[in-house]
């Protein structure tokens, strides 16, 4: 009998998220990013290892300990049409958290704390009798936040929370979640591919490839200087106005190898323009660099030296087009909230 071959999706991978910030995970398809978010989320049990949430190790607890656990981790699935039941309507999805995790509320406060909630995020409150089919692709989306803030959580993961989305309404949900964030004082954890959402909105970001963190750091200082090839690489994809000055891009040759038979030693190795032979022999660790980046590569310093503008130029802002549009965005949602303060004022 053929040999069964293991594969490990997520392998020796340390992360820290501080409170309060928004950090991001990205990488391409298949690297282990959605894996990570629902380990993180303990929806998948992990082999080895520990997951610690303000400082309680959570890999191991069960039952009402998990229960109490899902009321400060909320979860933003990727896809809004098949993350919500068609057979529920809104309001009883928004209000089944409400009503699992804040049980002290009757049922007229859970109704209230739905429309309130369905405001927060940009819906009317008659939109919680209706069904997830007469909603949009992206009010589906904001119906998925308002579920997710539901229990008042501490920290949200978004697994690529816009990437089934139409172009014209990422821009919304990503300025969204950037604002409830702040108003909520949440932790907000992103799983993505697209780097200008994470450039737009993260604080750090950690770069995965094939299951590992190839580098970590302060999302600035990676977009602006990255170190490990693979980063450079991912950049260099993104498209950019020029300013005057040719950008040289740093394509890769060949395929990404199998996580269930993964190259030996640097696992970028195969695909890496700067690979050097003892690369296929030693595994790289993931090691302080500057500017409280972390980098897993053995010639990292060599590499960077050679590549001095290998960032993107610094971003100076949203376009004028661009500061239209969310400007016009927040207006339409900063109105019913401030309406809504008013009456409870009252």
């Amino acid at each position: 009998m053929a040999e069964t071959k293991v594969v490990r999706a997520v392998d020796g991978v340390s992360i820290e998220v501080r409170r309060g910030e928004t950090f991001a995970i990205v990488g391409e398809s298949g690297c282990g990013k959605s894996t990570l978010a629902r380990l993180l989320m303990r929806l998948l049990e992990p082999t080895e290892g520990a997951i610690a949430f303000e400082g309680r190790d959570i890999a191991g607890i069960r039952g009402r300990d998990l229960r109490e656990l899902r009321r400060d981790m909320q979860f933003v699935f990727q896809d809004p049409f098949s993350s919500l039941n068609p057979r529920m309507s809104v309001g009883k999805l928004v209000g089944e958290p409400i009503e699992t995790h804040r049980p002290e509320l009757s049922r007229m406060q859970r109704r209230a704390e739905v429309a309130r909630l369905l405001r927060t995020v940009g819906l009317r409150p008659e939109h919680a009798d209706r069904y997830p089919h007469e909603f949009s692709g992206g009010q589906r989306q904001r119906i998925g936040i308002a579920r997710a803030l539901a229990s008042n959580p501490r920290l949200v993961i978004g697994d690529e929370p816009v990437s089934a989305l139409d172009v014209s309404v990422q821009a919304q949900v990503v300025n969204l979640l950037h604002d409830l964030k702040s108003r909520f004082d949440m932790t907000l954890v992103i799983i993505a591919h697209d780097l200008a959402v994470i450039r737009h909105m993260s604080d750090r970001v950690a770069v995965m490839y094939l299951g590992q963190v190839v580098e970590s750091g302060p999302t600035d200082e990676i977009f602006a200087r990255p170190r490990h090839p693979y980063t450079m690489a991912l950049l260099s994809a993104i498209p950019e106005a020029a300013h005057g000055r040719a950008k040289t891009r740093l394509a890769l040759s060949g395929e990404t190898p199998s996580p269930a038979n993964p190259p030996s030693g640097c696992r970028f190795h195969t695909r890496c323009p700067f690979a050097r032979e003892d690369c296929a022999a030693r595994i790289p660790e993931l090691r302080p660099a500057a500017d409280e980046t972390r980098v897993a590569c053995h010639y990292w310093q060599e590499i960077a030296a050679t590549r001095p503008s290998a960032g993107l130029t610094p971003a100076d802002g949203r376009s004028e087009g661009a500061q239209r549009r969310f400007a016009l965005y927040e207006a339409a949602t900063q109105a019913p909230e401030s309406k809504t303060a008013t009456n409870a004022e009252a």
